[in-house]
């Protein structure tokens, strides 16, 4: 749930559709098992977006048992979708997932810190013996004081004019307001947030809008 008005956030959740019924019951296995995952109005916002971008190559940081990533891959059927994590017990998890689900096939899952496995990424794009395209459409959802290390990174692996979008910029309100209960125990992680909105927002080769839906979302547009 985000931080905005209860009766609100219901009230817009009650109109949420999923994609279809297998992705309906892996999100509700998800959010039964408190396992993180895109809330529903963002998953909404997303839907959208591809739709109305249709990235052929979607770059994620940030899998936890690969919800969003097959979610990715079913929307957009002729999508090839990276996904990276590196949390021993989200692993295994996703990877039966990816295995077990048609649109798997389609979908590169790598493992390891998200800033090695980036600049891994950067080497094999330089090299003379890859042919790695550029991605597209970018979604960043991992750890929230990393973001500026992962926009880095993943502006190098990124096609001219790529959406980048990156989830819970708000973190419960705590990158507006630190006197949100649990604020404190973030101090470093709002921190790093607030200079990363500020880095982007300050960049004149960006279009920036900044969202308040679900979490919070940064929806960023390279130029061309």
């Amino acid at each position: 749930m985000g931080f905005t008005n209860e009766k609100v956030t219901d009230y817009i959740s009650s109109h949420y559709t999923p994609l279809d019924e297998q992705l309906g019951s892996f999100r509700e296995y998800n959010e039964e098992n408190n396992v993180p995952l895109i809330l529903r109005e963002t998953e909404s916002f997303l839907s959208l977006l591809l739709e109305l971008t249709h990235p052929r190559r979607i770059l994620e940081i940030g899998t936890a048992y690969g919800y969003s990533a097959l979610f990715f891959a079913r929307k957009v059927p002729d999508a090839v979708v990276t996904t990276i994590d590196r949390n021993p017990h989200m692993i295994p998890v996703a990877s039966s997932y990816f295995e077990d689900w048609e649109e798997g096939s389609r979908i590169d899952f790598r493992t390891g810190d998200a800033e090695q496995v980036l600049d891994e990424m950067i080497s094999e794009r330089k090299s003379s013996s890859q042919n790695m395209l550029p991605f597209d459409f970018i979604f960043i959802d991992a750890g929230k004081s990393h973001y500026r290390d992962f926009f880095d990174r993943a502006e190098q692996l990124a096609a001219p004019g790529a959406l980048i979008v990156c989830d819970n910029i708000l973190m419960h309100g705590w990158t507006v307001d630190r006197s949100y209960e649990g604020a404190r125990r973030h101090r470093t992680n709002v921190k790093y947030m607030r200079q990363f909105i500020e880095y982007i927002s300050r960049r004149e080769d960006l279009t920036v809008s900044l969202l308040s839906s679900g979490d919070g979302l940064a929806v960023i547009r390279l130029h061309e």
